[in-house]
């Protein structure tokens, strides 16, 4: 992504140089989220390797990279949820074994510079008066490709955005240990930032530690205002 164009990009995401190395950054996110105490239980990246050129697009989603880069990583991680976990066959969304219960999954969207790629759109375009297109509204935050995620896989924990690896694994640690979610898909997304950059993403599907592991809780039934317990 060259952020110095006058002209705004719209052609989509560019593609990836074929020297691209190995998915460096899901191995440190791995071994960021094992430090702190969490189980991996399945992980992936962008890129994976030089064949990984143009990440695939998504419906909604417009001008920039950076919610194709989470839906893509994400996909990707689920279906290497371990085998006992995972649905008949994998094109189909995860889902539990014949007889048990779904997981309730969170998603943790993690990036230090957000839709880099859509605000610097958004700037050109304000910059030399032009119109902007009603779906950089809806996309703006990154909550909309964690909502996407989500109805895509059937996700039904919490969903929360934060700003760096750290906060994020902390924000994962606090839903599992207080019975929130069983699991957590935390991802983290960094756009190019120089004209000559790789757009990277990485994500890992997180369960409760060894320590909370022995420590099970129960989660409280939700009601809505109005209702009696």
């Amino acid at each position: 992504m060259n952020l110095t164009a006058t002209e705004p990009d719209v052609s989509g995401p560019k593609p990836v140089p074929a020297s691209v190395p190995g998915s460096e950054d899901a191995a440190a996110l791995t071994l960021a989220a094992s430090t702190a105490g969490l189980r991996v239980l399945a992980s992936a990246g962008w890129p994976e390797s030089a064949e990984d050129r143009v990440v695939p697009v998504i419906a909604g989603f417009v001008v920039s990279s950076f919610s194709p880069l989470a839906a893509e990583t994400a996909r990707r991680c689920l279906l290497r949820r371990p085998a006992a976990e995972t649905a008949t066959g994998p094109a189909t969304a995860p889902a539990p074994a014949a007889g048990a219960e779904r997981p309730v999954t969170a998603v943790v969207v993690v990036s230090p510079l957000g839709d880099l790629g859509g605000a610097v759109h958004v700037a050109e375009t304000v910059d030399r008066g032009g119109r902007l297109g009603p779906l950089l509204f809806f996309q703006a935050v990154p909550n909309a490709v964690a909502g996407h995620v989500a109805a895509r896989w059937q996700l039904t924990g919490p969903v929360v955005c934060v700003g760096d690896t750290a906060a994020g694994l902390a924000v994962t640690a606090l839903l599992l240990a207080d019975g929130d979610a069983d699991e957590a898909l935390l991802i983290r997304v960094d756009q190019a930032h120089t004209p000559d950059g790789l757009d990277r993403s990485a994500a890992v599907l997180l369960g409760p530690g060894p320590e909370q592991a022995r420590e099970p809780h129960r989660r409280e039934p939700q009601h809505h205002e109005g209702e009696q317990p």
